[in-house]
């Protein structure tokens, strides 16, 4: 699922798929250390070096990362026209509300710019 990043805070509750997704991802390991790693543009290959895992593992996890409000997907564009997708981490904090509605989480992305990243990114140019 491609997903361009927030340009607003995001709040998912009861009955949204990407709040089950997202506390899942989040009692993963190996998706917390994806978010940690993309705090710039990275493809899977990339973050799977970063994070020390599996190759096919973390697509998988990529892939259910794309499901929340954590994770953005991008494309890196290659003079070569060996175009890649990468990803980014695309949360600067996140909040649980529990209230009378059940609960909610509220993802803030004060801080999480992931253009400026991309343009930060090695080997990116805006030329």
């Amino acid at each position: 699922m491609k997903r361009p990043p927030r340009t607003t805070d995001a709040t998912t509750t009861e009955g949204d798929a990407a709040l089950d997704a997202t506390f899942e991802a989040l009692a993963d390991a190996d998706c917390r250390a994806i978010l940690a790693a993309a705090a710039t543009p990275k493809t899977t290959s990339e973050l799977a070096d970063d994070c020390d895992i599996a190759l096919s593992t973390a697509y998988r996890k990529v892939e259910l990362l794309s499901e929340t409000p954590l994770l953005a997907e991008g494309v890196r564009f290659d003079p070569d026209g060996d175009h890649a997708a990468e990803y980014v981490r695309d949360a600067a904090e996140a909040a649980i509300e529990f209230g009378d509605d059940g609960v909610s989480l509220a993802v803030d992305d004060e801080g999480a710019d992931p253009l400026a990243a991309a343009l930060n990114a090695p080997g990116v140019s805006a030329d």
